[in-house]
């Protein structure tokens, strides 16, 4: 008759860490997450918002912006804005600013010439150098605001504020 031959210490060990790591790679793969393809190793949050600026009982301008922010693997923030109005052609800056430090101008926003139908329009991409860091946070408190400085001597300056439509915190997409 046979013996049964007993496996050494160091033998079950590396069985068991095979074994382990298997066990891993096959949870990894059912669970439908892409981290070995590299597909699941950033976050994505984002925000959409609208506002309106009311002068003398009607709309002077209307403002739409988004802003998307990833991190991770991938590191980029962009936001984008339009705003639309009667105060087309009257608009000579613009900027984004907090409504708790309203003397502090946290981005420049172009003016389109008269010939463009909106006020302002573009976008701020981080990939690009622009500083659109802490925007999410702002935006999401309800401190988001476009200030408008105008020619026009009843409205000096508008402020357009942002108020949520859509904001999501962190998540990880292509992860289950």
């Amino acid at each position: 008759m046979l013996a049964a031959i007993e496996p050494r210490p160091a033998e079950r060990y590396v069985y068991r860490m095979k074994l382990y790591v298997s066990l891993a790679v096959i949870a990894v793969a059912a669970s439908g997450c892409n981290i070995i393809g590299g597909r699941c190793t950033y976050d994505v949050r984002s925000f959409d918002g609208v506002g309106d600026a009311i002068q003398g009982g009607a709309s002077a301008a209307t403002a739409q912006v988004n802003l998307s922010e990833q991190r991770g693997s991938i590191v980029r923030q962009t936001f984008v804005w339009t705003v639309t109005g009667s105060l087309k052609g009257h608009v000579t800056s613009a900027s984004f600013k907090d409504s708790q430090n309203p003397s502090v101008v946290l981005l420049d926003l172009p003016v389109l010439g008269p010939d463009r139908d909106p006020i302002l329009q573009g976008t701020a991409d981080s990939r690009e150098g622009a500083t659109v860091a802490g925007f999410h946070d702002i935006l999401v408190a309800g401190r988001g605001g476009i200030e408008l400085i105008t020619d026009a001597p009843s409205a000096p300056a508008v402020v357009i504020p942002i108020t949520t439509v859509n904001a999501s915190g962190w998540v990880r997409p292509f992860c289950s």
